[in-house]
């Protein structure tokens, strides 16, 4: 008998926070401008890592809501950055990151296919977007 193979696991991209860490980045210096107005005068960050999980909880509750959070007019690599800061971080298949892109950029469709993406995240760790195994 031979056994049965189970399908392929779907590979999944997040924020590698530990990864930033570790190669002396830090993601609240990276997610600060994704603050809206409202927020960025509230927050007051002393250091760069201080109440990193206050502002990320704040980007996801409340800046991601605005609709200007990701625009067509935004860089690829920081919309792609910030649709995981709205989603909290979940892990995302590259067919998920691309409908989501899709629908909060609205326009240039051929950037958010599966293949472009994968290529992209492959070759770019600006913002510390890895496999992840959650």
């Amino acid at each position: 008998m031979s056994k049965a193979k189970s399908p392929p696991t779907e590979e999944r991209w997040a924020i590698d926070l530990d990864w930033l860490e570790s190669s002396n980045r830090s993601v609240s210096v990276l997610a600060i401008g994704s603050l809206c107005p409202g927020c960025r005068k509230k927050i007051k960050v002393a250091t760069p890592d201080s109440k990193k999980n206050d502002l990320l909880k704040t980007i996801h509750t409340c800046c991601s809501r605005h609709p200007d959070f990701i625009t067509p007019d935004l860089p690829f690599q920081e919309s792609i950055f910030r649709i995981f800061l709205a989603n909290g971080n979940k892990p995302l298949s590259l067919k998920e990151l691309g409908d989501q892109l899709s629908q909060r950029r609205g326009i240039n469709l051929y950037n958010t296919s599966e293949t472009t993406l994968a290529r992209l995240l492959k070759s770019a760790d600006y913002y510390g977007i890895r496999p992840s195994n959650g």
